[in-house]
């Protein structure tokens, strides 16, 4: 009943991404590049960058925002929400994981070569954390979701917009 959350694989992060070849990590991008390009091809002739008359003009949706009654200050709270978000995701993330017992792995040093075990573990009423291997250990690693280029960007991005509303404001 209990063996069903051992996972007998060991933590890699890159275990199932094989090595990509040039040829097709060039067509991988060249095909994002060509979805990015329909959507701003779709997104201009809708009007959202204001060179065409549509649905998406910013003056249209300024107009349509001042009517519900979103004022500069809503779009503050909107913008310092999101900026928060993008900043605690991960700590929230790691929270959960680390408290259901997720993302774990034996911490045993092994006796031929001095390796960790690095085999998942499940949590065990006596004596902590047990892994599939047999290792019982009170101790064990926890191998956390860390931010990217991606995300610090995103939160800059927010802190940033932030700013120039208080500014206008």
């Amino acid at each position: 009943m209990e063996a069903r959350h051992i996972n007998d694989t060991p933590y890699v992060p890159n275990a199932g991404n094989p090595r990509r070849g040039f040829i097709q990590t060039r067509l991988q991008n060249f095909g994002l590049t060509m979805i990015v390009m329909g959507a701003s091809f779709i997104l201009y002739y809708l009007g959202l960058f204001g060179g065409v008359e549509g649905p998406m003009t910013p003056a249209y949706i300024g107009e349509r925002l001042a009517a519900a009654g979103f004022t500069n200050r809503h779009l503050l709270i909107l913008l310092l929400s999101c900026m928060l978000i993008a900043i605690v995701w991960n700590w929230l993330y790691n929270g959960i994981c680390f408290l259901s017992g997720r993302r774990l792995t034996c911490a045993c040093r092994l006796k031929e070569d001095g390796r960790l075990c690095a085999v998942a573990v499940r949590r065990d009423r006596d004596c902590g954390h047990v892994c599939s291997a047999g290792h019982r250990r009170p101790k064990v690693r926890f191998h956390p979701v860390k931010k990217g280029t991606v995300a610090h960007f995103v939160w800059m991005m927010f802190m940033v917009f932030s700013g120039i509303v208080i500014y206008l404001s």
